[in-house]
């Protein structure tokens, strides 16, 4: 229901990168005070499970506002980027006022990253990969600019087998219009993986009825 409202009120942010950074401008304002508390939980149980120390480099794919940085080690330098200007800049912000160390954002499409090639020890993306326009493209990039054997966090709702009936049945009844809605109800984890290879490790349920998981991979080729 959250990810409905949200995306009701980006309205066009499956068109292209004018229409999404037109739609985060409406939101950017009262973002943190709605929908950012209740991405929260899953942002610091992301964190935690990363185990992140001054040795690693971080890229975080779909930064927003900037709250996940609260939940990073001052030591570890990470990386967020976004397309939304109005979204940087409150994260930007946020990085300023709680004086965190080691952090930084850069305007940048996911699909499209301009980093060399293994440039990270770890790279997230949190809540973005329903909803960005090409998931095969995003997901290659984040394997691209990880190094070999790094670690890949994605935060976001998949559909899986096991998954209540009733849900299941709502999520597919939505595809019809899911252009419109913005993202993909139904969006089941096998089909994702067929595309995507990644060499999952682990998978864990977050945030509100568990509707979203935290997949983590590691960026080496599957068996």
């Amino acid at each position: 229901m959250v990810q409905l409202i949200l995306n009701i009120l980006l309205k066009d942010s499956i068109l292209d990168d004018k229409s999404i950074i037109k739609s985060y401008k409406r939101v950017s304002s009262f973002y943190d005070y709605t929908f950012g508390k209740v991405f929260k939980p899953g942002q610091k149980k992301l964190v935690s499970m990363m185990g992140c120390t001054s040795k690693d480099k971080v890229l975080e794919i779909g930064i927003g506002t900037g709250t996940s940085y609260s939940y990073y080690p001052d030591e570890t330098a990470v990386i967020g980027i976004d397309i939304s200007p109005d979204m940087l800049d409150k994260a930007r912000n946020h990085i300023e006022s709680n004086r965190l160390k080691n952090k930084s954002v850069v305007m940048m499409n996911g699909e499209q990253l301009k980093f060399e090639d293994n440039s990270f020890d770890k790279v997230v993306g949190m809540y973005v990969v329903s909803v960005t326009q090409n998931p095969d493209l995003l997901i290659k990039e984040m394997k691209r600019v990880c190094k070999p054997n790094g670690d890949i966090y994605l935060v976001n709702h998949f559909s899986f087998d096991t998954d209540n009936t009733l849900i299941k049945i709502l999520e597919k009844g939505l595809m019809p219009i899911s252009k419109y809605l913005g993202w993909r109800p139904y969006f089941p984890f096998s089909e994702f993986n067929a595309y995507a290879k990644l060499n999952v490790q682990s998978i864990s349920k977050i945030n509100l009825f568990d509707y979203w998981g935290i997949i983590h991979a590691i960026n080496s080729p599957v068996d």
